[in-house]
């Protein structure tokens, strides 16, 4: 049974990434007075303090962010500086902390006053949406050859393991933090087979805050792209890639900043075009490596909500085999380009004054050359904005 944290306590919620973190966030972000008269603190400015989680946990600035490493001394400040009688820190980013990163954090908060929560989904429930996560923001790989790298390979698995294992083994991620404030300390949350507010209602408890306090904003609702969707901006970021002066800022802005937040204002866009399906081999490896992991938070003896066991099946039922979709929503496509071309020149650039100059009916315009058409406009504009910034 969940029991409220002590008074005093530092609430680190370090994700990780795709397990209800988007509608917590939300939920603490847009309640901040009725936390602040129930003594709790909502660290950061925005729904979360990622510019300052990057700091501490990646040593940089994350790319599109006009914060850098000054970010987490103010937030540090914030922390040690409030006298609520709770503070909450919410960042998937703190997930990819390494060790001595990850004592950074703790160094900074104390050892005595932090208390980590990890929430977790089932593993093959996070396949499908952290591959579309990458393409967001950057990613040139394909669906199927990302889930034989992340489930297949085994230098993948056991050797140097990239961002995907580093934040969502959530076995390594118990065993880490439970190290720097003892396992009386950390939390870990199965979401697996709960109702779809179980997350706020957990973390309500933890806080001690009165039922129904955490409302997330509707609009805050982080809808996956579809797989066309998401193919096509992936085909985008192989040929933005290839361009002269491409960068990850100018990425960030155009696909994060721009298009999937176009995107965002329509979910109905997103919810009628084809889902990403797992392939039913993936659902079985994930079972067998959630199993696993299942196992070994058990062994490091932290404390556990909700149904640990429920996390090696999935949510819903996997597909034989998956296949490259063909068709893409045509109101969906528009948005995104549109998204994109308003995050570059804060409007609509005329099409007459682009290189190339459109033709009037873009009907007989294929994919690849639209996509390459635009990326090359927009690749100048967005540099533009950047060095006025």
């Amino acid at each position: 049974m969940t029991e409220p944290l002590p008074d005093g306590t530092r609430l680190l919620h370090i994700g990780p990434a795709k397990t209800g973190t988007t509608s917590l966030q939300s939920g603490f972000h847009h309640n901040r007075e009725a936390l602040a008269a129930h003594g709790v603190h909502y660290a950061g400015r925005g729904s979360q303090p990622r510019a300052a989680a990057g700091a501490v946990a990646l040593g940089r600035r994350i790319a599109g962010h006009h914060s850098g490493l000054e970010a987490w001394p103010k937030l540090v400040d914030e922390v040690n500086g409030s006298t609520a009688r709770m503070v909450v820190i919410s960042s998937e980013t703190f997930a990819r902390a390494n060790d001595a990163r990850a004592k950074d954090v703790i160094d900074a908060f104390g050892a005595g006053r932090t208390h980590v929560v990890i929430t977790m989904r089932p593993l093959v429930d996070m396949l499908s949406s952290s591959w579309q996560q990458y393409v967001q923001t950057g990613s040139r790989t394909s669906y199927p050859k990302w889930l034989e790298s992340m489930l297949l390979r085994e230098d993948t698995l056991h050797g140097s393991q990239p961002e995907f294992w580093q934040k969502t083994r959530v076995d390594a991620l118990a065993r880490r933090w439970a190290t720097l404030v003892g396992p009386e300390r950390v939390t870990v949350v199965s979401l697996a087979d709960a109702p779809r507010d179980f997350v706020l209602r957990t973390f309500e408890t933890l806080t001690g805050l009165p039922d129904g306090t955490l409302v997330p904003d509707p609009k805050s609702d982080n809808v996956s792209l579809s797989h066309p969707l998401a193919e096509v901006v992936r085909r985008f970021n192989e040929r933005f890639h290839s361009l002269p002066g491409s960068s990850a800022d100018v990425q960030a802005v155009l696909i994060e900043f721009g298009a999937i937040r176009a995107l965002r204002e329509h979910p109905e866009l997103l919810r009628s075009d084809q889902r990403i399906e797992v392939p039913q081999w993936a659902a079985d490896r994930a079972g067998e490596l959630m199993a696993d992991m299942v196992a070994g938070v058990r062994d490091a003896g932290v404390r556990t909500v909700g149904d640990l066991d429920a996390l090696v099946a999935p949510s819903r039922a996997p597909v034989p085999t998956v296949e490259d979709p063909s068709t893409v929503s045509i109101d969906a496509a528009a948005e995104l380009l549109v998204g994109m071309m308003t995050a570059s020149a804060h409007g609509m650039p005329r099409f007459d004054s682009i290189t190339g100059r459109a033709p009037a009916d873009l009907n007989g315009v294929g994919t690849r050359e639209l996509v390459t058409y635009t990326a090359r406009r927009l690749v100048t504009r967005t540099r533009e904005r950047l060095r006025s910034r």
